[in-house]
């Protein structure tokens, strides 16, 4: 430790209630101890750093014994070369044919005349036998019209006038019971309403989609 050394000197007392703290060069703190009669073993010296300097309470870390972060990152270095880079003109991606890729429908609108002659020429349903069901033949009629909705238009829902169209003569309801009706299967949890345009449409719940 040189004279020059910036260094710290503490001496306490607790039963005289002294606490003296000196910071300086070692020779400038030295005399002041001599002058006030605490030299010798009375007390503490330890070396400062700059970056501990005006730490009255002695407590600090040295600015070079901190940490680099980077320096403790577990595994090698990034190296931004072997990134894949994907480059792609403004506009080139066309997503109708990458959906159509993954197999999924295009999204067009029911021609409702055309669902009207299907369900003409089809076979009825047969009537659901889950005992929950509300109207059993309805609802078979309903999960056959919402089916062709999905899966053949790539909608989700239907409005509820396009439902009576479909529906009513077929099961003997006017609009009024169909509206019941529906809200009955909504209340089930079997149909989700969409609130929104000029009136409410009805999506399939999926999982009553698949009952029988």
């Amino acid at each position: 430790m040189g004279h020059s050394d910036t260094v710290r000197f503490r001496y306490r007392s607790k039963a005289e209630d002294i606490d003296i703290v000196l910071e300086g060069t070692e020779q400038l703190v030295n005399s002041v101890r001599t002058a006030i009669g605490i030299s010798g073993a009375m007390g503490f010296v330890r070396q400062v750093s700059s970056g501990q300097e005006g730490n009255d309470g002695g407590i600090g870390t040295p600015i070079s014994q901190i940490p680099n972060p980077e320096e403790s990152l577990p595994g090698p270095p990034p190296d931004p070369s072997r990134i894949p880079s994907v480059v792609r003109t403004v506009g080139e991606l066309d997503l109708e044919e990458k959906i159509s890729g993954l197999g999924t429908s295009k999204q067009s609108d029911p021609d409702i005349t055309a669902l009207e002659e299907f369900l003409s020429e089809v076979e009825p349903p047969e009537p659901l036998s889950n005992v929950l069901s509300v109207d059993p033949m309805a609802e078979a009629w309903l999960q056959l019209i919402l089916t062709m909705v999905v899966r053949e238009h790539g909608h989700t829902s239907l409005s509820i006038s396009d439902i009576h169209r479909l529906l009513g003569e077929r099961v003997s309801k006017g609009e009024v019971e169909i509206k019941v009706f529906l809200d009955r299967l909504w209340k089930l949890g079997k149909l989700e309403r969409i609130h929104g345009g000029a009136e409410d449409h009805y999506s399939p719940n999926p999982s009553w989609l698949e009952s029988q």
